[in-house]
């Protein structure tokens, strides 16, 4: 059986949703795109049948690249895959012109549904003429995870690169360039719109990831130190401490609240130590 060629986009915050179902292998020879500087240019190609907005729980930038992608090439079906649940985020996608909604975990029929009707369609849509379309300006859901501010759009590949790249070495001088500025000027635009600034946002989002790993029973600490982004396991164990209040050995095996967006502050310790 001839498969879908999908282009997936991990958009996820989370390691443990940083993958797609197994029931897409059925249907889709799967490619990934790690970064958002040639995405354009993977969707103009002709060995994209359908690319997939993969997300855990969806932000303001994400979904604008979901919407200014259909924009740019209204031809490709678009699936948008959540964790969330819910109905204004749903007619949103649909009023965005993506061709399907899909909530994880995914049951396999549903998949079954989505995809099978691609597969039939694919064949034809490159035989139908360039068509444009009318994307209704709906704003976009208020419950989505992560609100930024309205210049939030320039720094969007600042926030997607440390979201694929946070485990190796990020040097600011490099993101600025990824968004058209310079250093300075970034540093400074960072600042005014997430209230602090690149360097705590990057650590900040490191321990956020540790956070989720510790919750394993088994987790060394060291080996969650190195797998988020620290090179120096004292480093990693002072500036947990400093930031989340406790030392992470004490958090091992614990489910702690992951508070959201970049300046979100920290978890409630008596809470976390109860449990």
């Amino acid at each position: 059986m001839r498969k879908l060629r999908m282009l997936w986009m991990d958009l996820t915050v989370s390691l443990k949703e940083a993958e797609l179902p197994l029931s897409f292998d059925k249907y889709c020879e799967i490619k990934s795109c790690p970064d958002l500087e040639h995405l354009d240019e993977r969707l103009s190609r002709s060995d994209v049948d359908v690319v997939c907005f993969d997300f855990d729980y969806p932000d303001r930038a994400g979904l604008r690249l979901l919407r200014d992608s259909k924009l740019r090439h209204p031809s490709l079906p678009a699936i948008m895959l959540t964790m969330q649940h819910s109905e204004s985020l749903a007619i949103w996608a649909f009023r965005s012109k993506a061709w399907d909604y899909l909530v994880k975990p995914v049951p396999d029929h549903e998949v079954d549904r989505c995809l099978a009707a691609l597969l039939r369609i694919a064949g034809e849509r490159r035989a139908q003429p360039p068509r444009r379309l009318a994307i209704h300006g709906d704003r976009i859901p208020k419950e989505v995870s992560f609100a930024p501010k309205p210049n939030d759009s320039t720094l969007a590949p600042a926030v997607y690169y440390v979201e694929q790249y946070f485990r190796s070495k990020i040097r600011g001088d490099d993101v600025a360039k990824l968004c058209g500025m310079s250093p300075f000027r970034f540093s400074r635009a960072f600042k005014d719109t997430y209230g602090i600034t690149f360097r705590d946002y990057l650590v900040g989002y490191r321990l956020k990831e540790a956070c989720r790993l510790l919750e394993n029973p088994a987790a060394s600490v060291t080996e969650v130190a190195y797998a988020v982004g620290f090179n120096d396991a004292s480093y990693f164990t002072r500036i947990f401490k400093q930031r989340i209040g406790v030392p992470p050995s004490m958090v091992v095996g614990r489910t702690l609240e992951h508070p959201q967006g970049p300046s979100a502050g920290k978890p409630n310790l008596p809470e976390i130590l109860r449990r």
